[in-house]
């Protein structure tokens, strides 16, 4: 199986690293020694807003030997939502294979129309972006729809990542790989979180905290 992750300008760095580790310890603790995950960027080095710089394997690589798409998401899918170029190259993965993002790389599936109606899920802070689409929107932590799976905000990365290794590999690779991460796991649908409001300081009237 070969996976691609294609990261860009202003990603939030997690919502790469969550999906990414679980991922790359497919091979390298031998559940399928032939994976290949791959990271493709849109430039040769990336940035995010605090200045973390990613260097992926390739700009703008052929998708068509891929059998899983990933996006990321960060305040820079809101330029790519209307980059013609990055849109027409995300159109190059036609409608056939499977897709996942996380956060707001929602966003850029849809207006790829690789997410069509839904349900999908995203950062709650993008919710009303994602409707603009035509997308029914969901808070859960992770929404499957047919050959599309969407993740909600940020930290929802890592459980997109284990989420796949279970639906790819099987639930006993999941739980291998979750064990060597020391991770428990997030019962998302049964906590409610804070209202999105609250999450601005006390007193603050600055912009709070942004969907990524």
């Amino acid at each position: 199986m070969r996976a691609a992750i294609v990261i860009f300008p202003r990603l939030t760095v997690l919502d790469f690293i969550g999906m990414y580790d679980p991922l790359s310890r497919i091979r390298s603790m031998g559940v399928d020694p032939s994976f290949e995950l791959r990271i493709v960027g849109t430039e040769p080095e990336i940035s995010d807003e605090s200045g973390v710089v990613l260097r992926p394997d390739s700009v703008f690589l052929d998708l068509r030997p891929f059998d899983l798409l990933l996006l990321p998401g960060g305040q820079g899918t809101r330029t790519l939502m209307h980059d013609k170029h990055f849109i027409g190259y995300l159109r190059t993965w036609g409608w056939d294979r499977p897709v996942a993002s996380v956060c707001t790389g929602a966003l850029l599936l849809a207006a790829a129309g690789l997410l069509r109606r839904g349900p999908a899920t995203t950062h709650r802070g993008a919710f009303d972006l994602l409707r603009g689409f035509g997308i029914e929107v969901v808070e859960r932590r992770i929404v499957e729809n047919g050959r599309v799976t969407t993740a909600s905000g940020v930290a929802s990365s890592l459980d997109l990542g284990l989420y796949l290794v279970e639906r790819y590999y099987g639930g006993s690779a999941r739980e291998r790989i979750a064990a060597q991460m020391e991770y428990r796991g997030f019962p998302a649908d049964d906590l409610p979180l804070p209202e999105y409001n609250s999450l601005e300081p006390s007193g603050s009237r600055g912009p709070g905290v942004q969907p990524c």
